[in-house]
């Protein structure tokens, strides 16, 4: 089989969107290396670090920006040119030919308070576009389940899973600067917008006894690609001020194994998500867990994560962050999971549901 790859993000983007895209590639011409793999590359980036693609992948450039537009006016365009089976896309289905498009998820429809007008105009053509796609796939359970529901005209999304991105554990860990002196600290992961619940974060770590400025709750992430921004409250203001809570900002890979690999808790308190990659992420260093008591998360490490309402009072999140401090599930529960989310099962579920549309054989190449 000849597939089409979108590889809008594979240099640059969110960082999200850009490690799915690459992991599918990496992870399909490994586990199918008789099917015949094509990359279109933005042209912008078509220069840089292709070398890092697996070997015998053969690439083509896109130049139209944004995606949304590059999606569905030139991947259908170069399926043609390149003779391709089938195209898989992300987010933003091509607008003829034969594809499966994973989209991420479509919480802009349930909650478009949490985006900004430009991201929901821009994210409207999601839905809009999926029409157009032949199949549809997304991460989790709950995520078909809301595409589905919001968008019943629309196939029916087939959840595959993701995984963790495999620099993530093939690096040499390292402390980063702002947590190297620390015998023990909390962290949570991910973008600062409004929905990751950041002041409740605070304001719970703030409250809970374990947490000190010796034993502070640190901040990974930024603001870049994340919709509408958090603003912190002035008991959340106060804790950062004490030194019981750390901003790190941006870390390397290797400096967030090292996060997860040394950390008393991970914590997550988003209001809700598509997947939610950092517990998974946590999860395969082993790290103790407590996350949002939200549908995603019960279906991803619900077996190994401590649960609470990220609504809940900060008295009562201070209380599950002393309760879940240095307190992992078992270990078989930790193997379960780096089990059922890798990415070779994630690509071997996006093929199975690929194959049967595409009406080609079992793989070999043409």
């Amino acid at each position: 089989m000849r597939v089409l790859f979108d590889g809008y993000w594979w240099v640059h983007g969110p960082g999200a969107n850009r490690t799915v895209q690459r992991e599918f590639i990496l992870a399909w011409s490994k586990a199918f290396p008789a099917d015949e793999l094509v990359v279109a590359l933005r042209r912008k980036h078509a220069g840089d670090r292709v070398d890092d693609l697996p070997e015998g992948v053969e690439t083509v450039e896109t130049r139209l920006w944004p995606q949304a537009v590059s999606n569905a006016v030139e991947l259908p365009r170069l399926a043609r040119r390149v003779g391709a089976d089938a195209v898989v896309a992300h987010n933003y289905a091509p607008a003829g030919g034969r594809n499966l498009t994973f989209i991420h998820d479509v919480m802009f429809q349930e909650h478009p308070e949490w985006f900004s007008r430009a991201e929901r105009a821009y994210f409207s053509l999601m839905p809009v576009l999926a029409r157009r796609a032949t199949l549809l796939a997304t991460s989790t359970r709950t995520e078909a389940a809301r595409i589905r529901r919001l968008n019943p005209r629309l196939p029916q999304a087939t959840a595959v899973g993701l995984a963790v991105g495999n620099d993530l554990e093939s690096l040499e860990q390292r402390a980063p600067a702002g947590a190297a002196d620390l015998a023990a600290f909390a962290v949570t992961v991910g973008r600062l917008n409004i929905r990751k619940n950041l002041a409740a974060s605070i304001e719970g770590a703030a409250s809970a006894e374990v947490i000190t400025p010796e034993q502070p709750l640190l901040i990974v992430g930024g603001s870049l690609h994340s919709g509408v921004e958090t603003a912190l409250t002035p008991a959340a203001s106060a804790a950062v001020e004490r030194g019981e809570a750390r901003f790190l900002g941006h870390v390397t890979d290797a400096e967030l194994a090292w996060l997860y690999a040394h950390a008393a808790l991970v914590t997550n308190l988003s209001l809700d998500e598509g997947f939610g990659l950092p517990p998974i992420e946590a999860a395969r260093f082993g790290a103790p867990l407590l996350v949002s008591d939200i549908p995603v998360f019960r279906e991803t490490v619900g077996s190994v994560a401590h649960l609470v309402d990220p609504l809940a009072t900060p008295r009562m999140l201070g209380s599950a962050i002393d309760a879940a401090w240095g307190r992992p599930g078992t270990t078989e529960a930790y193997e379960a999971l780096r089990e059922r989310y890798d990415w070779a099962e994630v690509v071997a579920g996006l093929r199975a549901t690929l194959v049967p549309a595409s009406h080609t054989d079992t793989g070999a190449a043409r």
